[in-house]
């Protein structure tokens, strides 16, 4: 039963795609990332990326085969609301059939001044209404129903695909997918709702289309050749007069999403756009996309306004030409009033079901952007899963190594500049290793390849599993403040008391007693509220909580004061012993004293390993910059 029911839908949905592939394929052009500057008009909007090629039909096809399939495949709960919506749609195009004898009948008594007849109609007419209501009812809350749970699952599944193995940051630097927040969010679920419609408009029309036309035929067949015709000669002026709209529909979109992304951006970086007093010129930014997303809708409102004046007279017309067809035989008396009325129901059930590139035309062309940009997000998400295996470290070669590098070598992800070649590395229990170098250099760029990050040039890393990486920023996410304490454990419960200890040694306690009746529960915008320094020191509170073997640190004290930065390291070594090795990264003289090895990068590709010595703790201490 599920096979047929996934049978059912896909050959319905897809026969709409295919029907209207010529439409999805337009939106389609190469989009630049989001953020990026941009000059002049179209030109500076567009790159080419895998997003930049129009798919034929057969793509377009796989490509929803892809995204529609596995749900369906995956729960039968799925499936069986598809069936219901499915049998809904059948009994409504039964319904309809009957309202239409109904109305035949209803004319004719009314026409031949047939009380008795009169009567049992209307009689007839509210029992058909009584089944008929329910039947429309239960239709629309049975696909609404389906597409919100549609929507949930394949949100879900993207948003899954995307949090996996760090994918939301190959996505974010090493991809031309732009905005992929609304690809998860509006365009997932504008794909289940619309693949719906389009499926059930599909499945309907085909059913009407036998019923009806049979009707039709049978009452006048020039009728059913004069719907043929209609409706043919309304579609290809339609496609002709809206085939730039699938491509405006895609720059409108796109051209939002920049500016809500401006919008972001500013939000986000307030404070220093406040001291920076550079409320204008990001105005002026914000409102130069404002402009550009205007211009983009306008052009679709102006190409939506051509497309209706084919639309309109359209239906117009509609509402005359049966009757004009069928009215020489009324008037010559080789049909009743019934028939006329029957044939115009007729004639308008089969010409809506010929003419849907006409009345959707522009939700057509609306889905074929959102498709494309959905189908070119996942194609992302799994390209990353069949591609070569992530650079996943290794592990140590010695239970007392922690980390541990052979013939290393780094470079920027595009492989345009070699930073460091050749490094060999081995950091015991214990040890701390410091990085230096100027601006450039590579630091962090060793930090992102020994956290895989980075995929490395060549050679290998082996990382011991209990290792935390302490970025320059620390990350505060959506919650409470116990949410912020336990982002590095997952698993290992940890009791209030502990999560106040560690809040204390690190001289944030106060945080707890922001709100004395929720304590630790208190939920505030975390990022936006402490500063750097303190959100900094929250997380050396999480290191001490999370018990690592190797804590590795990007400049994780550069918001600190000497004093406090000395404490931090103090807390390292007392709270977690003398066996854990840290790896840092600065540019402070105040770290040499935390630290008993130093990597220097000079700027060449070539590092030097060598202890720190207190001459040089000395030395030093004379300079501001090491």
């Amino acid at each position: 039963m599920g096979r047929v029911l996934q049978v059912v839908a896909c050959c319905a949905i897809g026969e709409a795609l295919v029907w209207h592939a010529p439409l999805l394929g337009r939106g389609t052009r190469g989009i630049a990332r989001v953020g990026a500057s941009s000059s002049s008009g179209d030109d500076a909007m567009v790159s080419s990326s895998p997003e930049g090629e129009r798919p034929s039909a057969r793509v377009l096809l796989g490509k929803f085969y892809e995204l529609a399939v596995p749900y369906f495949k995956e729960t039968s709960e799925a499936r069986w609301l598809l069936a219901r919506v499915v049998g809904l749609t059948l009994l409504q195009s039964g319904v309809s059939v009957v309202f239409s004898y109904l109305s035949r009948d209803f004319y004719n008594a009314l026409s031949a001044k047939d009380v008795a007849s009169f009567r049992d109609i209307l009689l007839k007419f509210c029992g058909a209404l009584a089944a008929g209501v329910p039947v429309t009812v239960l239709y629309r809350f049975e696909r609404e129903t389906l597409a919100l749970r549609w929507r949930n699952w394949l949100t879900r599944d993207l948003l899954g695909k995307y949090c996996v193995d760090r994918k939301f940051y190959e996505v974010e630097y090493n991809s031309t997918i732009d905005n992929p927040d609304q690809r998860i969010s509006e365009d997932a679920a504008a794909f289940a709702a619309v693949s719906l419609s389009f499926g059930i408009t599909a499945l309907t029309s085909i059913v009407d289309l036998a019923s009806f036309s049979t009707i039709l035929y049978s009452i006048y067949p020039p009728l059913f050749g004069a719907i043929v015709v209609y409706a043919t000669l309304g579609s290809v002026l339609t496609a002709y007069v809206g085939r730039e709209l699938p491509d405006r529909n895609f720059r409108a979109l796109r051209r939002e999403a920049d500016f809500r992304y401006a919008l972001v951006r500013l939000r986000e970086n307030a404070e220093a756009v406040a001291f920076y007093d550079g409320a204008v010129p990001e105005r002026r930014r914000a409102q130069d996309r404002l402009d550009r997303a205007v211009d983009a809708q306008a052009d679709v409102i102006r190409t939506q306004r051509n497309v209706e004046f084919v639309t309109v007279a359209y239906r117009f017309l509609v509402q005359v030409l049966p009757v004009a067809v069928v009215a020489p035989l009324y008037f010559a008396g080789e049909v009743e009033l019934g028939v006329v009325t029957q044939s115009s129901s007729s004639f308008n059930h089969v010409l809506s079901d010929l003419s849907a590139i006409v009345t959707q035309y522009e939700a057509i062309a609306a889905f074929g952007a959102g498709l494309d940009r959905l189908a070119a997000f996942a194609d992302t998400l799994q390209r990353d899963d069949d591609d070569e295996e992530e650079p996943a470290a290794g592990k140590p070669s010695s239970p007392d190594v922690v980390l541990e590098t052979r013939s290393l070598a780094v470079q920027t992800p595009d492989g345009t500049k070699a930073l460091v070649d050749d490094l060999d590395l081995e950091l015991r229990l214990g040890q701390r290793l410091l990085i230096t170098g100027a601006s450039g250099a590579g630091k962090s760029s060793v930090l992102r390849t020994l956290a895989s990050l980075w995929r490395p040039k060549s050679g290998d890393v082996s990382l011991v599993d209990r290792a935390v990486f302490l970025p320059q920023k620390p990350y505060c996410s959506l919650g409470s403040l116990r949410d912020q304490l336990l982002l590095l454990n997952t698993d290992d419960p940890i009791d209030d008391d502990h999560l106040l200890h560690a809040l204390e040694l690190v001289g944030l306690r106060a945080l707890a007693a922001i709100d004395p009746v929720q304590g630790l529960g208190v939920t505030k915008d975390w990022a936006s509220m402490l500063s750097l320094g303190e959100q900094q020191r929250l997380a050396f509170a999480r290191l001490v909580l999370n018990q690592p073997k190797l804590a590795v640190l990007d400049e994780a004290t550069s918001a600190l004061d000497l004093d406090t930065e000395r404490r931090m390291y103090d807390l390292l070594k007392t709270k977690l012993g003398d066996d854990l090795a840290v790896v840092s990264v600065g540019h402070r003289p105040s770290l040499l004293q935390h630290h008993d090895l130093r990597l220097r990068l000079d700027g060449t590709t070539t590092p030097q390993l060598e202890p720190i010595t207190d001459a040089d703790r000395r030395a030093a201490a004379q300079t501001s910059i090491i």
